[in-house]
């Protein structure tokens, strides 16, 4: 009775690689595989809001409504948070309403509950409660820049005039600098993060850079609590910043230079000119 002959486990596991390459799987395609399907799952946001019955809805609907007229804070918010995580199209009307609420923090809360809510048939209205409105939000540049984050949410694209209001918004408080306003920035790189949306990659880029004189001798070189401020703002919005480019780009720049190279070289394929 003859043996067989025993053969070496390296040899085993040499063949068993070459059948998995000829195969198209290589050892390291399962992993790739779970990074690439982690990643997607990162990237796919869930609404944190929950379908409410008609009756109640209308109930509290109507108790929003009531305390809307309210003009402290203190009365109003209370009554928001009971709908907070609560989805129906009974609250969309007056919570389009109290985006003009005289109160700020009023309008910042009702502002971060429609990151979920904007949909097309309230979209226009939600504008012009906040980009659009030249009276009470005018300035409450962080109430527009939250509220930013509902259109890709709601699948809806800026139009080129919109566009232009936000970045116009981006210009007005880099120029006028309070670290109050790191939020607003931190909220519309959100935005673009959020949308993948390109138009606003020069913006984000020019904000990586760390803020500081560089003539101080210049008649027109900014006070020096000026630049305190501008420094703080940008301290604090740039991780939003860096994550918004992230998203976009695949790279994870910390210079202006080099994202200004990466876009240069990257023109045609990324589709967007420096």
């Amino acid at each position: 009775m003859s043996q067989r002959p025993d053969i070496p486990i390296a040899l085993v596991f040499v063949w068993a690689l070459l059948l998995l390459l000829l195969a198209g799987v290589g050892p390291g395609t399962a992993i790739a595989e779970e990074d690439a399907a982690d990643e997607a799952a990162e990237e796919t946001e869930t609404s944190p809001l929950e379908s409410v019955e008609d009756k109640k809805a209308k109930a509290l609907a109507a108790e929003i409504k009531k305390i809307s007229k309210k003009k402290n804070a203190t009365e109003v918010l209370p009554v928001l948070e009971k709908i907070e995580n609560l989805q129906h199209k009974e609250f969309e009307k007056p919570l389009l309403k109290l985006l003009k609420h005289p109160s700020s923090l009023v309008s910042l809360k009702v502002a971060a509950m429609w990151e979920w809510r904007n949909h097309k048939k309230v979209a226009k209205k939600v504008w012009a409660a906040t980009f659009g409105d030249r009276k009470v939000n005018k300035k409450r540049y962080q109430v527009k820049a939250i509220v930013l984050k509902s259109w890709p949410r709601a699948g809806l694209t800026l139009n080129d005039k919109q566009f232009d209001e936000v970045e116009r918004s981006w210009r007005w408080i880099i120029g006028n600098p309070n670290p109050t306003l790191a939020p607003a920035l931190a909220a519309m790189a959100d935005y673009v993060r959020i949308a993948k949306d390109k138009r606003l990659c020069r913006r984000l880029a020019e904000e990586l850079d760390e803020p500081m004189a560089t003539n101080v001798n210049s008649g027109s070189n900014p006070p020096a609590d000026w630049w305190e401020r501008r420094w703080k703002m940008w301290k604090e919005a740039k991780p939003a910043v860096v994550e918004a480019l992230k998203a976009l780009t695949g790279q994870e720049f910390d210079k202006t230079a080099e994202a200004k190279k990466w876009f240069e070289a990257n023109e045609k394929t990324f589709g967007f000119k420096w």
